[in-house]
């Protein structure tokens, strides 16, 4: 399974500097920041709306290849994590969380890593403010789904807008919209759209009749 140029690039940056002050032998940050993102891909849970990705890594190495405090090195993965969902246009249920312990059984050299999914709060990517009324919509999760059903991250009340009428999400490419067969439909700019359409700051989205500008944090 290959990491994208790109993303291991960014990789090398995130970590650079911290190797040696962290980890003994030959083990190196960057080798534990790619395994955290393989495990995060082969961990994927697929659903109608995109792939969901795990957010809690319990990453295990051998005490002799741990030099020091890893406060730093955890936060830096933390970010590996952050870059890799957002290059792949994953959905994070909650704020990254890297436990880097060790354990004896693990062979020298070598990492263990444990993913799962746990829900918890996360800072809002864009903005979605009504152009006609008061309603600010902060969009957090990615692979946003706006609707009117209370299961929807951005629930609308609207009789115009569908229970699943819109996804929003952002990736390596951008910021994008897609309506989901809604009645009403939605529209960037006053245009309809009938699949995934860029986002820009100011443009105008519309789910049935209501009307909001979008605004990136």
């Amino acid at each position: 399974m290959n990491l994208a140029r790109n993303l291991e690039r960014r990789i090398e940056q995130l970590v650079e500097g911290i190797g040696g002050k962290v980890f003994r032998g030959s083990l190196h940050p960057v080798e534990v920041a790619i395994r955290i993102v393989r495990e995060a891909e082969l961990s994927l849970i697929e659903t109608g709306l995109g792939p969901v990705a795990p957010n809690q890594f319990e990453v295990e190495v051998n005490p002799a290849d741990l030099a020091a405090d890893a406060d730093e090195v955890v936060l830096r993965l933390n970010d590996v994590v952050f870059e890799a969902a957002r290059e792949r246009g994953w959905r994070l249920e909650g704020p990254p969380a890297v436990m880097l312990q060790t354990n004896s059984s693990v062979t020298p050299g070598s990492v263990r890593v444990k993913a799962s999914v746990v829900d918890g709060a996360v800072p809002s990517w864009a903005l979605l403010v009504e152009t006609t009324g008061s309603r600010r919509l902060p969009v957090t999760k990615n692979r946003s789904l706006l609707g009117r059903s209370r299961k929807a991250d951005l629930m609308l009340g609207d009789d115009s807008v569908s229970r699943t009428h819109a996804l929003l999400w952002y990736d390596s490419g951008g910021v994008w919209v897609q309506d989901l067969a809604s009645s009403n439909g939605t529209t960037v700019n006053g245009n309809r759209i009938d699949q995934p359409t860029a986002l820009h700051h100011g443009d105008v989205l519309g789910f049935g009749v209501a009307r909001f500008g979008f605004r990136p944090a």
